[in-house]
């Protein structure tokens, strides 16, 4: 399996967390999409004992979800994995809806409790159950997870419409999802179309056919392929329910005007590489729906028996095998909307002009989506850090796609900045990283004293570590000495240089401030930081009362720390 062997070369990530839970964060990696699953871990692995059966939990506010996972990793090659582990899911569930969370870990309280106020304000669309191991899967597992779903399901309040969905992420599925790193199209199979080409246009490196799709082909297709029909598709389908009316609408109308179907939608577009004529219609090597995942999702989430033989489709059906050009025609076919990607960035010429910055320093700084990518540094890890040390930690906590989606924010986070400053900031986040790290070997160890357990608590929280950057650029002026621009402050050019100093050496360098504003942050907050976060003016009392005791310190016994501290910076 290609995906395990690329898993094994990961020798940071499982020196971290151990292989089992070092495979639990790769394979959450891949399934989310994320660029680190160094921080993904940090992040979502419960980590101790007394976890409630949840090896895993992720809040996604981008995309209104809550995953949640159990984890198992075998050295033994057996048939499948235990089926009792996924029904361990069923215990998990229940501490997240409606345990006594007094009876639950402060550190996993914390972030059931996030969830609990997610679902609360109707901030949650899907709950996602996952079961994931490095075994065949089998249809015991799916039948448990199955069970574990509609219980779940059942306990949710009906008027929020929560989707409740589970998966087991074995070989198969995990080798599948390693792919979808490789290329832009995973149904490698030969589709039969049931419909003729009316006019065709042909480019360099493609060939365009347009034609009308009947919606049973369409709803057949989605029936048979799911999510992986859409895999060159930044969107994906979003479901149909009351917070998605287009979606609804689309459904709406193939229900009572299919006639019309053809004239009120705007069609889809589809790649494949490539499209034969035959008498009955095309085949098609390969496809991916690239432009209307909504459409298709839709009509395909309509009901067995409604006859679709009268909802036709306009098609925009694109042949073409090459890398870079497939990439360019997924890009502009995907920019009409608000998407969840900034790979449409990646043309910008101040990124570019950043990413020359860092390959001189010697870092790789990577401009498109995806964790395998050789490079830990990227716009993608950088962007939320470097707002919310200019202030703007509620935009940060509202997740990277609204930071690309809003002009001021994107300004904000790249408009001349420096390479030197960003590799900073993204030092700074890595830093509450390792430091949450840190405390919760030393929870699992028992050698963790009362302060550190109240700052891993608040390092659990989802909203602290932006809150935190934001607190830590309005002290720098007091750690630095002097008025510092915190929108240009970074590494001085021999410690960007990567042949002076790693990533892991930045971090190193970093982490003494990063601990010393922390302890006295974690001090001055006395109450749930989920509502010590809503205080009026929060960030602006915090740092104040933090710059006041570092102030007053350096002032009576100046400190090798902060001095260090000072060398390595610049404007």
């Amino acid at each position: 399996m290609n995906h395990l062997d690329s898993f094994k070369k990961q020798k940071e990530l499982i020196d971290r967390f151990g292989e089992g839970n070092a495979h639990l964060a790769w394979v959450m990696s891949l399934y989310l999409d994320h660029p680190s699953a160094l921080t993904l871990g940090s992040e979502g692995i419960t980590d101790g004992g007394d976890d409630k059966k949840i090896d895993f939990i992720k809040l996604d506010y981008d995309l209104r979800k809550i995953v949640f996972a159990q984890g198992y990793y075998s050295n033994k090659k057996v048939e499948s994995a235990p089926a009792n582990k996924a029904s361990d899911l069923n215990t998990a569930s229940a501490w997240l809806i409606s345990g006594d969370t007094s009876q639950v870990p402060n550190t996993l309280k914390t972030i059931i409790d996030e969830c609990r106020l997610a679902i609360a304000e109707n901030e949650i669309d899907q709950i996602e159950l996952l079961y994931v191991h490095n075994l065949p899967e089998s249809v015991n597992v799916s039948k448990e997870l199955d069970t574990v779903a509609k219980h779940l399901s059942a306990s949710l309040p009906k008027d929020l419409d929560i989707t409740v969905i589970y998966k087991e992420l074995g070989l198969e599925n995990t080798e599948r999802l390693y792919l979808v790193q490789e290329s832009s199209i995973i149904v490698q199979d030969a589709i039969d179309c049931p419909a003729k080409i009316e006019y065709q246009e042909q480019g360099p490196n493609w060939t365009a056919s347009i034609m009308s799709v009947p919606g049973y082909w369409l709803r057949d297709l989605f029936l048979s392929y799911g999510d992986e029909l859409f895999s060159a598709n930044y969107r994906g389908f979003l479901g149909v329910n009351r917070r998605k009316k287009i979606n609804s609408g689309i459904k709406t109308t193939a229900e009572k005007q299919p006639q019309n179907f053809w004239v009120f939608n705007n069609g889809i577009t589809i790649l494949t590489t490539k499209i034969t004529k035959e008498k009955t219609g095309v085949k098609l090597q390969g496809i991916s729906i690239i432009n209307g995942a909504q459409t298709t999702g839709s009509i395909g989430s309509l009901d067995g028996s409604i006859d679709l033989k009268n909802v036709k489709v306009l098609s925009r059906i694109i042949e073409c095998f090459d890398h870079y050009t497939i990439d360019e025609i997924v890009k502009y076919n995907n920019t009409q909307n608000k998407i969840t990607t900034w790979d449409k960035f990646s043309n910008d010429p101040q990124q570019k002009r950043i990413q020359e910055e860092f390959l001189n320093y010697g870092h790789n700084y990577s401009l498109k989506r995806g964790f395998d990518n050789n490079s830990h540094l990227g716009i993608e890890v950088v962007a939320q850090p470097a707002i919310a040390l200019e202030g703007h930690f509620q935009e940060a906590n509202g997740g990277k796609n609204g930071v690309f989606e809003s002009d001021k924010m994107y300004r904000t986070a790249f408009e001349d900045k420096k390479a030197k400053h960003l590799l900073f900031v993204y030092v700074i986040a890595r830093g509450l990283d390792e430091r949450r790290n840190e405390l919760k070997r030393k929870q699992t160890n028992g050698s963790i004293i009362d302060l550190e357990q109240k700052q891993l608590v608040l390092l659990r929280n989802l909203r602290f570590k932006y809150f935190f950057i934001s607190v830590f650029g309005k002290t720098l002026n007091v750690i630095l000495g002097r008025n510092v621009d915190v929108s240009q402050i970074g590494f001085t050019p021999n410690y960007c240089k990567v042949a002076n100093k790693s990533l892991n050496d930045l971090i190193a360098e970093v982490l003494p401030v990063i601990n010393l504003v922390l302890t006295y942050s974690s001090t001055f907050i006395s109450e749930d930081f989920g509502e010590f976060i809503r205080r009026e003016n929060a960030a602006n009392t915090l740092s104040d009362q933090v710059k006041s005791i570092i102030y007053a310190i350096e002032s009576a016994n100046p400190s090798t720390v902060i001095e260090n501290f000072r060398q390595i910076l610049c404007e």
